[in-house]
């Protein structure tokens, strides 16, 4: 009897039990069902998808969509859009005091009918949208995937839209205007022949006078200007350039590459050999990096006839001191020296043939204090009412006039920077005869000759490029160069500041990475 009570009583607790689970719906409803969805849906890229399913039980219900596992909605309903072809699992869960309930769906997004354009290495095209879309408007662009980083598209600038890689393969896009994706594919193959690195033809040649005028490259008696340009191609083509100079102020050299040097995103895309370096000694506290910094102002254009010649729309590359140098390290240094610190960005110099080359008699050549061997030597005159003679030292006998020209006079135009050599003497006692001392300072970036040409800041940025009004140019790449010398200095027995040009070198075909720099 005792065994039977408690089997009876077990049995009464279980039914108790069941009856309450059986009752608690009632109490607070059912779970909630979804119905309405598809398992899959295939839609094109950018076409927008409305998902609105129907849910039963749905009293005080709370709702989540997710998209890759990630929450993107807490509505009934959601729209779901995306550009990027791929398929996507979507989950869509309901929440109420009765219980839950989540249903999982895939959706395709398919591209439209891909653009298929072909394109060589080192090769700017255009990319010709009009068919593509009809309505104007603006255009972004987003990379889906690309063969590699060394490419560049340019949506708007100068010449865009443009496109061009330094690498073959695919190079997916897609593009979206007025609400319509567009999925694009440049199929990038290799050049048909091998390309250089290095500069590839001289195009012109005119150096202001200078000390190493008509030695590097050395005149010959009889060469005309078309001969000094055969020779600076001589000494400046390939991997094995020799340096030419470009004498004072205003002196320039053109050259070009085999190729399109590209203007990658976020990198220094050039580099222009000098003869840069730094002082043995400076004895001034916390000195800037200076020595012998003679900077060249770049130029830049893209050969946008196509008929290989330099006569295209030329683009100054911005340097640190092309508009003020008062970022400049060395600035209050030159101020208290009283440099001439302005910018000219409208300068213009011309020099008059010498009258005489034979030295005066009070020449010295073993005192840097009398280091003149004609004082009233060329002739100059600028345009801002400023006349006076450069000097000839005792260092070089031959002309400084660059002999290869028939005209007695040369006029150069451009910028002049800022005054950057400073007589350092008095930091360095007893370094040389009269404490004279000078140092070239060198400026932040943005020129050739400036820099040692292991410094990073040897490097230049074809994203530095601006126009006329001072715009960025939005170049993507380059055909041609232009050097010209900066500085209108004379530097004591070191003489003018004279800039030097040697190898030029594409960065991204030799493998170098370089950061640019923004300002």
């Amino acid at each position: 009897m005792k065994h039977l009570h408690k089997l009876l009583s077990s049995c009464l607790l279980i039914i108790f039990i069941a009856c309450s689970s059986q009752e608690e719906p009632a109490e607070k409803g059912f779970a909630p069902v979804i119905s309405g969805l598809e398992e899959t849906y295939s839609i094109n890229a950018g076409e927008p998808l409305v998902l609105s399913p129907q849910v039963e039980h749905a009293a005080a219900a709370t709702y989540s969509w997710l998209v890759n596992e990630e929450e993107v909605s807490r509505e009934a309903t959601y729209t779901f859009l995306q550009t990027t072809p791929q398929t996507y699992p979507v989950v869509f869960k309901v929440t109420t005091e009765a219980g839950s309930a989540e249903q999982h769906i895939r959706v395709t997004v398919t591209p439209l009918d891909a653009l298929q354009i072909t394109a060589e290495t080192y090769q700017v095209i255009s990319l010709n949208l009009s068919e593509v879309f009809p309505q104007q408007g603006e255009v972004k662009w987003k990379l889906i995937k690309g063969a590699s980083d060394l490419h560049r598209l340019t949506p708007s600038g100068v010449l865009g839209p443009t496109f061009v890689a330094a690498r073959a393969g695919k190079y997916h896009w897609q593009a979206l205007c007025n609400g319509i994706t567009r999925d694009i594919v440049i199929n990038v193959t290799e050049f048909p022949r091998k390309l250089s690195p290095y500069i590839a033809k001289v195009y012109d040649y005119l150096p202001a006078p200078g000390q190493f005028v008509n030695k590097l490259p050395a005149y010959t008696p009889g060469d005309t200007h078309e001969d000094m340009v055969r020779k600076a191609n001589e000494w400046l083509v390939g991997e094995e350039a020799q340096m030419i100079t470009l004498g004072g102020w205003g002196g320039y050299v053109v050259f070009g590459f085999d190729h399109t040097l590209i203007n990658v995103e976020g990198k220094r895309d050039f580099r222009i050999r000098g003869n840069a370096f730094g002082a043995a000694v400076n004895g001034r506290p916390d000195a800037p990096f200076g020595g012998s910094c003679e900077p060249g102002i770049v130029m830049v254009a893209y050969d946008t006839n196509k008929n290989g010649l330099p006569d295209d729309e030329w683009y100054e590359i911005k340097g640190s001191s092309n508009f003020t140098a008062e970022k400049e390290p060395w600035y209050d240094f030159a101020i208290e020296n009283k440099n001439n610190v302005t910018v000219y960005r409208d300068y213009s110099m011309t020099y008059y043939r010498p009258q005489k080359e034979e030295p005066d008699s009070h020449a010295e050549p073993d005192n840097p204090s009398a280091y003149i061997s004609i004082r009233n030597y060329i002739r100059w005159k600028d345009n801002q009412q400023q006349e006076g003679y450069k000097v000839k030292n005792v260092y070089h006998a031959q002309s400084y006039y660059p002999q290869g020209i028939k005209q007695d006079e040369l006029t150069f135009t451009g910028i002049r920077l800022p005054d950057n050599g400073i007589n350092e003497g008095k930091y360095n006692p007893g370094i040389n005869q009269g404490n004279v001392y000078f140092v070239l300072y060198g400026f932040r970036y943005g020129y050739v000759d400036n820099s040692p040409n292991t410094d990073d800041n040897a490097a230049i940025d074809i994203d530095w490029a601006i126009d006329k009004e001072g715009n960025r140019a939005h170049l993507p790449g380059i055909s041609f160069i232009k050097i010209y010398n900066g500085i209108n200095q004379e530097n004591g027995w070191l003489g003018e500041c004279s800039t030097e040009v040697e190898r030029g070198e594409d960065l991204h075909m030799l493998g170098k990475r370089i950061d640019t720099i923004k300002e």
